[in-house]
């Protein structure tokens, strides 16, 4: 009968989580589509977007449910490992646009959790929250196209037409 041997790899558990740790940091098209995701269901729910109430109803759980779980799953993970490669960057674009991310995306990320915290309950301050969280998206969308332009899930899309022109 054979036994089963377990060969040592030589990597320790620090090695292999700083190595998984590195790896988020690089092109991650999970957080990428998370990020997509949350910006479609969030524009569907801006109040100059008519959509029934019944479609409206949905989009707004998928985009609370989605922005609870993608979130922390996905773009947390890839947003802190990111870190590194921004302070060590020496493409000025990538840097620039990286560090205009950061803070939009903070500005985003605080004022979602308000609003699923707090709601919009319609007064001055909740309404200033809101526009600050559909701005921060508005101007992240782009900007994070931009700045992920070389690697991003949606290069096929611009990498057809310029190649078809």
């Amino acid at each position: 009968m054979k036994e089963a041997v377990a060969e040592h790899s030589g990597v320790s558990l620090s090695e292999a989580l700083s190595q998984w740790w590195q790896g988020l940091s690089y092109r991650n098209k999970a957080a990428e589509w998370s990020l997509y995701f949350m910006f479609v269901t969030g524009f569907f729910l801006w109040n100059q977007v008519a959509v029934p109430w019944q479609v409206e109803r949905l989009l707004l759980a998928a985009h609370v449910i989605s922005s609870l779980l993608l979130f922390p799953l996905t773009v947390a993970p890839f947003w802190f490992a990111h870190r590194r490669l921004l302070t060590r960057s020496k493409k000025k674009l990538l840097k620039v646009t990286g560090q205009l991310i950061d803070y939009i995306l903070l500005g985003c990320v605080a004022s979602g959790i308000y609003l699923v915290l707090l709601g919009n309950r319609g007064d001055d301050v909740d309404w200033l929250v809101y526009m600050v969280h559909l701005t921060t998206a508005l101007v992240l969308m782009p900007l994070l196209i931009r700045h992920a332009a070389k690697w991003s899930v949606l290069k096929p899309l611009w990498s057809h037409w310029v190649t078809s022109n």
